[in-house]
């Protein structure tokens, strides 16, 4: 008697998961959204094997993964994270690390990633979010808030995007950033945690706690 095909789509959903697992994990602890080989762990020739797989696999990978992206003047090298037709994945994303190196050009700050970021914790699964400065840029802005000089908007909307009731996680980090970052976490320079110096008359006000 010939064996008989194994159909892996029997499985139970919680075994499939596992697999999934295995197969999208990427080795990296942070994908780098803006690297050539950022998805060398996305399973393609898995998502051309039926339709069923397609819608299983891959929201699962974006999902499982963490990623991150450094915002520079010129941003190409992640322009199709940002695309129209990168929407359903993106919102997909449950975890994302931004360095802001730079503030991009044209107003690409406040005009196209803050209402990407929105879009992707209300209507997608973002619910993690750590967001690194420039120590100090940061030590600047805070002085002039705590002075009552402060003209921008800048703080203003980092702190708007943190205070977000559907993010679980909401982080901001400020230290010596560079552009020669290497995105090995074992060279990360050392970073500070500096939510609560942000958010401290808020939270003083709300008694919010998921920030400690």
């Amino acid at each position: 008697m010939p064996p008989q095909a194994f159909r892996f789509l029997d499985l139970p959903p919680e075994i499939r998961q596992k697999i999934y697992t295995l197969i999208c994990t990427s080795d990296s602890l942070c994908v780098p959204l803006d690297e050539p080989d950022a998805h060398s762990s996305y399973p393609s020739n898995l998502l051309l094997t039926n339709s069923q797989l397609y819608h299983e696999v891959r929201p699962f990978y974006f999902t499982v993964n963490a990623f991150s992206v450094t915002v520079r003047r010129q941003n190409e090298d992640w322009a199709y994270f940002l695309s129209p037709s990168f929407l359903d994945n993106r919102r997909q994303v449950r975890s994302l690390e931004i360095t802001l190196l730079r503030w991009g050009s044209k107003n690409f700050f406040h005009e196209t990633l803050i209402p990407v970021l929105e879009d992707c914790i209300l209507n997608g699964r973002l619910r993690c979010l750590e967001i690194r400065v420039s120590d100090k840029w940061f030590r600047s802005q805070i002085g002039q808030r705590n002075t009552g000089n402060y003209q921008g908007d800048t703080l203003s909307t980092l702190k708007r995007i943190l205070l977000d009731p559907y993010l679980e996680k909401a982080v901001l980090k400020a230290g010596v950033i560079s552009d020669t970052e290497s995105n090995d976490y074992d060279e990360k320079p050392t970073l500070t945690d500096v939510t609560l110096k942000l958010l401290e008359p808020h939270l003083k006000e709300a008694g919010e706690r998921r920030y400690f």
